[in-house]
């Protein structure tokens, strides 16, 4: 249980320094897999690179082909042009993924023939204590992919309705217990901490507090970064940033985003899923980055 004296000892516990190249890329021999399997030449995509993980293994196996990584983090950003900086064939932008038709136009290329986006939160941004994603470390209760755009997390729950709160709760973070956390939320603000709003949610159920933590953490992520509507923008945009054969792969941490990608390659005609229909980690891998444990790989054809 996440009491309130293991907030206390997360408050007294120095929070290690972040290493921006830490983050280990998700399922990177099935994505590389997939990707060589029909892959020599063209362009590739990479909307989320994040460090830039699986870009590094992707650049070495597909040497005949060019690279565009985009990812909204300026942090991270910052990291690929360091990391790709001798690599003429990687080009580094920042922008959302819903971007990526206009950069691609900005930058003349034509529509790619592979592309890829991991879903999912960076090391690089949940173990950064100034980020605000993580209830284990004391940090502004931020949030922000892009920290010069949008509203804080904290700003959403020290204005939003109980109501408001509880719907965020329970349709991103499929929490059952929504209204009780939104009401003690509620009634001790203003909240402006990463450990102040996780001793308000330890003190509102009192049972099952680390699964509820991710959920009520992940439900305010979702929301301040609009990213379900920003993935619907991208599958509807879809079309205008590949060409038919393009090879897509999508990495999703989250049973909404999932069940969206899912719907894609199975039910539009202009997609064929790939076989098989999706991949998980294996055991190995999950021992090794626990993190991995809630992802899945879908992947579909262009046709």
């Amino acid at each position: 249980m996440y009491s309130e004296k293991s907030v206390e000892d997360s408050l007294k516990s120095p929070c290690k320094e972040v290493d921006m190249l830490s983050h280990v890329p998700v399922m990177a021999d099935e994505v590389v897999d997939f990707f060589i399997g029909g892959l020599n030449e063209g362009l590739l995509v990479d909307g989320t690179a994040g460090a830039g993980g699986h870009l590094e293994l992707l650049s070495r196996a597909l040497p005949g082909m060019s690279f565009l990584a985009v990812d909204r983090d300026p942090a991270a950003v910052s990291i690929l042009r360091s990391r790709f900086s001798d690599k003429p064939d990687v080009t580094v932008r920042q922008g959302s993924y819903t971007e990526i038709p206009e950069i691609m136009n900005e930058l003349g290329l034509r529509k790619a023939s592979a592309a890829l986006f991991d879903l999912g939160l960076s090391s690089i941004q949940l173990d950064d204590p100034l980020r605000g994603f993580s209830y284990r470390y004391e940090g502004p209760l931020d949030m922000r992919f892009d920290d010069s755009t949008g509203s804080t997390a904290a700003e959403l729950l020290n204005r939003m309705s109980e109501k408001e709160i509880a719907d965020i709760i329970y349709n991103y973070g499929e929490e059952g217990r929504s209204r009780r956390i939104a009401k003690a939320i509620v009634q001790n603000r203003p909240v402006s901490t990463t450990l102040e709003l996780a001793e308000i949610i330890d003190g509102s159920i009192r049972r099952n507090s680390f699964k509820t933590l991710s959920r009520v953490f992940q439900a305010l992520r979702i929301a301040v970064n609009g990213e379900l509507d920003q993935l619907d923008r991208l599958i509807d945009d879809l079309d205008s940033l590949t060409s038919v054969g393009a090879r897509i792969a999508f990495i999703t941490f989250h049973s909404i985003e999932d069940r969206k990608i899912k719907l894609l390659f199975r039910d539009t005609p202009r997609y064929r899923q790939h076989s098989p229909k999706w991949v998980v980690p294996g055991e190995d891998e999950i021992g090794k980055n626990s993190r991995a444990r809630s992802a899945r790989l879908r992947m579909g054809i262009r046709i």
